[in-house]
């Protein structure tokens, strides 16, 4: 029978801590190309489309500033406030918010 003291439990909470926020620090690197994906294809729906943004554009670029307050709650987060599993759902959604504005460009340009 294994048990687990309280040091070695905090040092696992301190890793998966740590872990999560590196994560969230890389998730801006992934919405920085993703939000240039999205203005690439808004450029080009404005060259062989209709020449104007619909709503689903408007949408798609309101998900980057999400995503990036998502981050930053995950990233900022005193580890004494925050829980790991209310983190990871915020990094979670920093990258579903980036891919999600990329969808709904993809969406408007049909």
């Amino acid at each position: 029978m294994t048990t687990t003291t309280a040091a070695t439990g905090s040092a696992d909470l301190a890793r998966t801590t740590r872990t999560l926020r590196f994560t969230a620090l890389g998730g801006y690197a992934v919405l920085l190309l993703l939000l240039v994906f999205t203005a690439v294809l808004v450029l080009g729906d404005g060259i062989s489309g209709d020449g104007r943004g619909g709503a689903f554009t408007t949408a798609a670029f309101w998900m980057f500033p999400a995503g990036a307050v998502a981050g930053l709650a995950a990233l900022a987060a005193p580890r004494d406030l925050m829980p790991v599993t209310p983190r990871r759902a915020l990094v979670i959604a920093q990258y579903a918010l980036g891919f999600v504005g990329v969808l709904l460009q993809a969406m408007d340009m049909h």
